[in-house]
Formats: C-alpha cells, sequence, structure tokens
C-alpha cells in the first residue's frame, strides 16, 4: 500500500511487511547505504582523497541499529512480544547465502591462483562464517594496518561479525530489560551504552597499531547504539507523519549539515588519528547518521531528494554485496604488474559483475520466497543465459589475468625479541640475494655504543642485516603494524638509560604526524647527557601516505637539529630493481642489507 502525506515526498514511500510487521521502506535510507558502501570501496582502493573512507563502517553500524531496534519496536507493539526465531531466521535468509557464496567463491579463486596459500585461509574462512572474525583477528594479533601488506581476504569481514554479535545480544537486552522501561529512559540507556562504548574504545586504543580497539565488539557499537537510540526515541507509527514547518525546516537544514560533515570527514579523516579513537570520533559518525536518518525518515527536503536518487538507491539496495566482494577482488588484483588505475578499473568492474550476479540470482529471490525462488530463477531465458555466460567469462578472465602475476604475502619471518643480547655475537652472514645486482657485504658498527631501532614489520624482517651493520649488541624494538606514534615514549625510554644512536624506521604502516617526529628530535636532542644520532627511514610503499610522510620526515632532517639524518628508502629502491620482496612492501635478502647499509652510512655522517 501506499501511505499518503500531506506534503508527498519526492519518492514515495511504501510500507512493506517484514516479519509480520509493516516497515516503512525509506529510499534515502538507501542512498545512505550507497554513499557509505562507496566511501569503503573508495578507501580500499587506495584513493589519495578518501583517507576517512572507512568510516563508511560506521554508518553501516548505525543504519543497522536503527533499522534492527525499529523491527523490534514495530513488533514488540503490534503483538506485545518478540518471536526471537523468527528474527534470527529472519536475518539468516538475508545475510547468510551471499556471505557463504562469497567465502567458497573466495576460496575457490585461491586454491586457482596459490593453491599453497588454501590452509592459511582456513582460520579466516570459518570465523568468517561463524561471525567470529573480528575476535580471531583480535586473538591472532593482526592490527588493520595488516590490509596494506599481505592481507586475506577475509579481513574486512570483521564488521560484518560485529553486526552477527549484535543482532543476537540486542534483541535479548532490548526484550528482557529495555522494553520494561520507560520510552525516554529506554533512549537515555540506549545513549548511555553507546557513549560506555565509546569510552571503552577511548581505553583499549594502542598508537602500537593493535587489533583489539579496532576490533573489539565492545568498542565498535557505539554507532549501532545510536542508531538503536533513533529508533526508540520515534515511535514505528509516527515516522511517515508530516511535521510542522518550523520542525522540518530545522530537521532538513540539520540533515543537510551533518550528510555535508559526513563527506567531509570521508575526505579529511586519517584512520591514524589517535583522537578519532580517544576522543569519541566513531560515536560523533554515528551521531551524524543518526541525524541524516531523521532527516530522511522524518521530512521531505533537500536530504531526502538526493539520497532518494534512483541511482544510489540501486547502488545501496546492492550493498551487501558490494562490501562482501569488493575486498576479495582487490586482494585478487592488487599485485597485477600495471598501473594503479588499470587495477582499480579491473576490481572495481569485476566486482559490480559479481555484486550483481549475486544480488539477482541469490540474495534478491531467497529474500523474497527461500531456496525453491532461487532455483527458478537459475531457470532463466535465452537473455538471462546470455548475461550470465558474459558475467562469467568475465570473472574467468579476470582469475586468468590474476593468475599469470606472483601472489604476494609471503610470511615475515619470526619477530626477535627487542632486547640487548646478553652476550655479543659474531655478525651473521646474510642470505645469499637471488637479484643479479651484488649484495653489498655489511661493515662493522660505526657507533662505539649500542644503537636502538624502533620499527614495524620490515626491521623485524631485517633485524640480522641491521645487527650485522650496526653491530651484534644493537636493540632491534619491532612490532608488526606500528605506526610513529609509538614511538616518542620508546625513544625516551632509552635516552634516559643509554649513550647510543636512535633509527626510527616507522611510516609504511600509516600517516606519520609532524608533532610525533617533533618530539622524537627533541628527546634525542635534549638527551641526559648530550644530544644522541637520530636517523629517519624514508618510506616505500604505494599507498596514498608515501610522499606526505616521507615529506615530513625529510623536513625533519633538513630543519631540525644538526644530528638528524633522512635516509632516502624510496630513492634506494627506485635506482636498484630487487630490493623488495613479493609483496612490494618489505625488503627482500638484497634490500635488507642494503637498508642496513644506508642506516649504518648515516650514523657515520
Amino acid at each position: 500500500m501506499t501511505a499518503q502525506l500531506a506534503r508527498p515526498f519526492p519518492v514515495r514511500y511504501r510500507a512493506r511487511r517484514t516479519d509480520g510487521v509493516g516497515v516503512p521502506n525509506i529510499p534515502g535510507l538507501d542512498g545512505l547505504r550507497a554513499v557509505a558502501v562507496l566511501a569503503v570501496l573508495a578507501y580500499h582502493a587506495d584513493l589519495g582523497w578518501a583517507g576517512g573512507g572507512f568510516l563508511g563502517v560506521e554508518i553501516f553500524f548505525t543504519l543497522s541499529g536503527f533499522l534492527i531496534t525499529h523491527l523490534l519496536v514495530a513488533e514488540l507493539r503490534r503483538y506485545g512480544r518478540v518471536d526471537g526465531g523468527a528474527f534470527v531466521r529472519a536475518r539468516a535468509r538475508r545475510l547468510l547465502p551471499a556471505l557463504v557464496a562469497c567465502v567458497i567463491a573466495t576460496v575457490a579463486v585461491q586454491r586457482i591462483v596459490d593453491p599453497e596459500s588454501v590452509a592459511d585461509l582456513r582460520g579466516d574462512a570459518l570465523a568468517s562464517l561463524s561471525y567470529l572474525q573480528n575476535w580471531h583477528l583480535v586473538l591472532a594479533g593482526i592490527p588493520y594496518s595488516e590490509s596494506f601488506s599481505a592481507p586475506s581476504p577475509f579481513l574486512h569481514l570483521w564488521s560484518l561479525s560485529i553486526e552477527g554479535q549484535l543482532y543476537l545480544v540486542w534483541p535479548l537486552l532490548y526484550v528482557g530489560v529495555i522494553a520494561f522501561c520507560h520510552r525516554w529512559t529506554r533512549v537515555g540507556l540506549t545513549a548511555a551504552l553507546a557513549i560506555a562504548s565509546a569510552v571503552s574504545l577511548a581505553a583499549q586504543y594502542d598508537p602500537d597499531g593493535g587489533g583489539l580497539a579496532y576490533y573489539a565488539t565492545d568498542a565498535r557499537c557505539s554507532g549501532f547504539l545510536a542508531g538503536a537510540a533513533l529508533a526508540l526515541a520515534w515511535r514505528p507509527d509516527t515516522w511517515l507523519r508530516p511535521r510542522r514547518p518550523a520542525w522540518r525546516i530545522a530537521l532538513n537544514g540539520a540533515g543537510l549539515l551533518a550528510l555535508t560533515a559526513l563527506l567531509v570527514d570521508v575526505v579529511v579523516v586519517s584512520e591514524f588519528d589517535g583522537d578519532l579513537y580517544r576522543h569519541g570520533g566513531l560515536l560523533r559518525t554515528g551521531v551524524l547518521t543518526v541525524v541524516v536518518i531523521a532527516a530522511v525518515g522524518r521530512s521531505p527536503g533537500p536530504v531526502s531528494r538526493l539520497l532518494g536518487a534512483r541511482p544510489l538507491v540501486a547502488v545501496g539496495k546492492r550493498s551487501y554485496g558490494l562490501y562482501l566482494y569488493h575486498w576479495p577482488v582487490i586482494v585478487l588484483f592488487r599485485d597485477l604488474p600495471s598501473s594503479t588505475a588499470v587495477r582499480d578499473v579491473l576490481a572495481l568492474s569485476t566486482t559490480v559483475v559479481v555484486t550483481e550476479v549475486s544480488y539477482r540470482f541469490l540474495e534478491a529471490p531467497i529474500r523474497r520466497g527461500g531456496l525453491r525462488v532461487v532455483g527458478a530463477r537459475l531457470r532463466m531465458g535465452p537473455a538471462g543465459r546470455v548475461g550470465a555466460a558474459l558475467a562469467g567469462a568475465f570473472a574467468v578472465a579476470s582469475v586468468a589475468v590474476a593468475c599469470t602475476t606472483p601472489v604476494a604475502g609471503a610470511p615475515l619471518p619470526p619477530s626477535p625479541a627487542p632486547v640487548q643480547p646478553p652476550t655479543p655475537s659474531p655478525a651473521p652472514t646474510p642470505a645469499a640475494s637471488t637479484s643479479a645486482t651484488p649484495t653489498a657485504t655489511p661493515t662493522a658498527t660505526p657507533a662505539a655504543t649500542p644503537a636502538l631501532v624502533v620499527g614495524d614489520s620490515i626491521a623485524i624482517g631485517s633485524a640480522e642485516a641491521l645487527r650485522a651493520a650496526l653491530g651484534p649488541r644493537t636493540t632491534v624494538d619491532g612490532k608488526v603494524g606500528r605506526q610513529f606514534a609509538a614511538a616518542p615514549p620508546i625513544v625516551e625510554d632509552w635516552v634516559r638509560d643509554h649513550d647510543g644512536p636512535v633509527v626510527v624506521d616507522l611510516g609504511a604502516n600509516g600517516t606519520v604526524e609532524q608533532d610525533d617526529v617533533d618530539e622524537v628530535v627533541r628527546l634525542t636532542a635534549t638527551a641526559p647527557g648530550g644530544p644522541r644520532r637520530l636517523v629517519l627511514v624514508g618510506v616505500e610503499v604505494d599507498r596514498r601516505w608515501e610522499d606526505p610522510n616521507n615529506a615530513v620526515l625529510r623536513g625533519a632532517a633538513e630543519t631540525g637539529a644538526p644530528d638528524v639524518v633522512f635516509v632516502d628508502w624510496s630513492a634506494l629502491v627506485g635506482s636498484r630493481p630487487g630490493l623488495l620482496g613479493p609483496d612490494g612492501v618489505h625488503p627482500g635478502p638484497q634490500g635488507r642489507t642494503v637498508l642496513a647499509d644506508a642506516v649504518a652510512d648515516a650514523l657515520r655522517r
């Protein structure tokens, strides 16, 4: 049926039945889904202007919290109870088929491209199918920045795991506790839980690159709860009622400002900004999304017209499939020997084709009538068979192209302990290089006292070469996924108790902030007993932050204390092919030696 409004919206609102409950179908919400998924796609494609595209996940969380709570409230008001079994079955019918298809297809393609890596995917695949991928990543100690080196094709499914867990826990909490409270008490309790989640995120945040704060359900549910609070504040039967003119103007203005703020955040926010996690930045995104939802659902106006545009609605209806399939496809194509633009076009085209096939022949039919409808849909006419054949040919061709390239992501060597060996030992001989370029022989330590090397997985992998070049008592303090923001406290502790120089090799995993570099320079320049030599190693990583990071590090050497030296690792890699390993980030055997010798030369200057 069609809901009659005093002032018509630019698009029709249809009341559809979901689990026996009438729920308004609001096109603008599909448009908001489109904004969220397009932001995530741009971010994962590493487009320079979409550094905050990861906030699209937070928009999804908020939408989910609103819609799920909306269903719970509507069902409770209509029937006086909530059928938990039917609720879970409805969610499973909507979400599981495409998820299972994505996991099976990804494993099948991986078996063709790199059979040896399939065994490594077993844990990720099972965790994803059981909606425990976020905790699997936490327990495995995999930081979010893993997506920038050798990522799992299932890494992105952590967010679906959080949603799946909330779909189980939130109805129980609502029916068991919140539903018995007064309306505004329910809203207040839910808002308090959202704030508590933001506090949990701030408490768990680790600038060293740990994944707990990013993946933990309790730390990432603030947006979901913000959306839930909105659904509790405005009853389902009032959503389509016309509002007073002054109220419409205010709500439209607030919605337009909130949508603008979300779009600006997609461009200007960085996932490596600690303030985002420490000061409620993700909750802010949830609140802005709530304002947009309210403007779209409660009042006709520019936000409704913009987000209700047909292209956005079409993308929004396919947003689940786009999110599912885009990351495995990006991982498949990321090491093609071609330009970034070509890789992006191939990945996007493949994602669109696979998503459309999944939407037409799997997701939509199952939502309408189960597996029998899927079977009927597969018995398609000639036009459908031609379309499916073209889609299959495109996918096969894409896989064939990917199979001609080496697969990135060789495992890193074990991490050495970040402490000095108790007894000096002779420097080990570096592994022989497979490159035609002669391998340099490490020289004796250039420093009279042991040096400190602060780094990430690059430093871990180069530890033997660094000790061979700088001396066997060199301390290599490395951690996978570490950010530059973690360097100042480590350097501060070192210069307090040691007289040796400091080497910082960080910046491959995310942006380097000027304040953090300045603090490291200050600590070494004002160290007890006199200034220490500081070597800042540049970045060579095909990511949007490579050039800005190198500019910050180089600038510190040019304008800082005289004891600060910059090693231009990017220039070395560009002038000597073969220094990097298969993943294009970590140095190979020869590269580790060249990197260590460059650091040693810098300490002699």
